[in-house]
């Protein structure tokens, strides 16, 4: 598990430290589901940031918070769940609406009741994303992401997310 995010944190500087200092910046804040495991369904909230690397090719790296809960014996319990992303987005921009195509790792931590401590799986993400311009510094998004994560104790998780947002 240390050795996991010792990794990861590697990758994150590596990928900030090859922004260039001049790029525009795209930063964005949404909420929506994540169906997790296609067994869970979390209420979610993030947060991401995106710089063009070169033409028609955007570094996106970002982290979702979900929450979950159920209600057991008249207690209520929770499961909380938090998926990074670090990954590439290929925009093909238009004047009112645009859309783009991004892919990437995503690793997921996981707390709950269901599980004993924390799990931390990882895998890869594919996402479609629609942008409505509504203002010259604002869009809105519209964004659907398919995961495939590894990890204890199933090893193979798919899930899905779907999120609604805003981007400067």
């Amino acid at each position: 598990m240390k050795k996991m995010r010792k990794i990861c944190t590697i990758l994150v500087l590596l990928c900030t430290a090859a922004v260039p200092l001049t790029a525009e910046e795209l930063v964005s804040g949404g909420f929506g589901i994540n169906y997790y495991g296609y067994e869970e369904l979390y209420l979610t909230t993030g947060l991401s940031y995106q710089v063009p690397l070169e033409e028609a090719m955007d570094l996106a790296f970002g982290a979702d918070f979900g929450v979950s809960t159920e209600q057991t014996g008249g207690e209520i319990r929770a499961n909380f769940l938090i998926p990074l992303h670090l990954g590439l987005n290929f925009p093909f921009p238009g004047q009112t609406v645009s859309y783009s195509f991004g892919t990437g790792i995503s690793p997921n931590i996981n707390y709950g009741d269901d599980i004993s401590g924390v799990a931390l799986r990882m895998g890869p993400y594919v996402h479609g994303l629609l942008r409505f311009q509504v203002h010259p510094v604002m869009s809105i998004f519209l964004r659907f992401e398919q995961n495939l994560l590894f990890g204890p104790p199933r090893w193979i998780y798919t899930g899905s997310n779907l999120a609604l947002g805003i981007s400067f």
